[in-house]
């Protein structure tokens, strides 16, 4: 039986007469590849065809330089490794930005231009330069040519040209994992950002829904924990945690364990249209039954206790022994709510 296919196209050098099983490229350990001219993605400016010496893009991810300019409908021979002296551009995806020896380097997949830009929706990782080049500036440098399409550094879309698809119930980037350990902090993902510089601001994550239709509902965040057939908890259980873990030191700025807020974009922005309004909201949802079950609404844990103003938990505020007085801040003045003991 033969079988017939519309694979990539690199082929056997001496292309007839090739069977299963044979060896398409010894060279180099098959650094050198072979494809049709019109299956080369990337165009450079001004040159219909591929021309010798130039990078080239093939597919979405298989970067080299031509060995040959090709002729209309014929094939192309690349290489895939290599130093070469190529032009670059020093830009990245935030603008204007130096090229130094040892910085990645990425081609345009359409246009075939290398530059620092790696944003993995419009660039293909090229290699590493050996040269620099002037911030903003063009100059001809010797080039490390490496295809290396797992490359750790990622960056797919940016807000100006997000990567889009119009599949129903398209995930983007999902990672799972499973740990059978029985010991340890285990954790599916971990960030750290490090601010190391004076009067810098940042976050370790942001997590955003940009609404740009009429949509049903949208979360900016959800996080939870799940239970699966035979899952249980012994200790602590908490579908979102935030912690603001203080310095051994006095305190300093505003602080807060978690923060939750309504924005107003505008003047013309309106709060009170919306069918009910609140800075934050407490649900219990699921089934009828299993809800009627829940008794508080929030637990309060460690309060400092005691009688007088300096007392997040103040018990003297008032002749019934049995009557309290929760400490907190409205509009920077300080006020006691009520609270009555069960």
């Amino acid at each position: 039986m033969t079988v017939y296919g519309t694979g990539l196209g690199l082929y056997p050098y001496g292309e007839t007469g090739t069977a299963e099983n044979d060896e398409v490229s010894s060279t180099y350990e098959g650094r050198h590849l072979t494809v049709l001219g019109t299956q080369i993605t990337s165009e450079m400016a001004g040159h219909a065809l591929q021309q010798k010496g130039h990078p080239l893009v093939v597919g979405e991810n298989i970067v080299g330089v031509a060995f040959n300019t090709e002729v209309a409908g014929g094939y192309v021979t690349f290489d895939t490794e290599g130093i070469w002296l190529l032009s670059v551009v020093a830009t990245d995806e935030a603008g204007e930005n130096a090229v130094v020896a040892g910085d990645e380097l990425f081609i345009h997949k359409t246009n075939g231009i290398i530059s620092k830009n790696n944003n993995k929706n419009t660039h293909a990782h090229f290699g590493y330069a050996l040269g620099g080049v002037e911030a903003n500036h063009t100059a001809i440098i010797s080039v490390k040519v490496h295809w290396d399409p797992d490359d750790a550094e990622e960056l797919v879309g940016t807000h100006a040209a997000p990567l889009t698809n119009a599949e129903d119930s398209k995930i983007f980037r999902e990672y799972r994992y499973r740990s059978t350990s029985v010991v340890g902090d285990i954790r599916g993902q971990y960030m750290e950002l490090l601010l190391a510089g004076v009067g810098a601001s940042g976050e370790a994550g942001r997590n955003r829904t940009m609404i740009e239709a009429a949509v049903a509902v949208a979360h900016g965040c959800h996080d939870g924990v799940e239970f699966d057939t035979g899952g249980s908890v012994t200790g602590l259980a908490v579908g979102h945690r935030a912690t603001y873990k203080a310095k051994n030191a006095a305190a300093a700025a505003t602080i807060a364990g978690g923060m939750s807020e309504l924005w107003a974009d505008g003047a013309a922005t309106n709060f009170a249209t919306a069918t009910v309004h609140s800075i934050h909201r407490f649900v219990v949802d699921g089934d009828a039954g299993g809800r009627a079950t829940a008794q508080n609404v929030w637990e309060f844990a460690n309060l400092p206790t005691g009688a007088g103003t300096g007392y997040m938990l103040d018990t003297g505020q008032n002749a019934t022994a049995s009557t309290d007085g929760l400490r907190c801040i409205i509009n920077g003045a300080v006020y006691m709510v009520l609270v009555a003991s069960v």
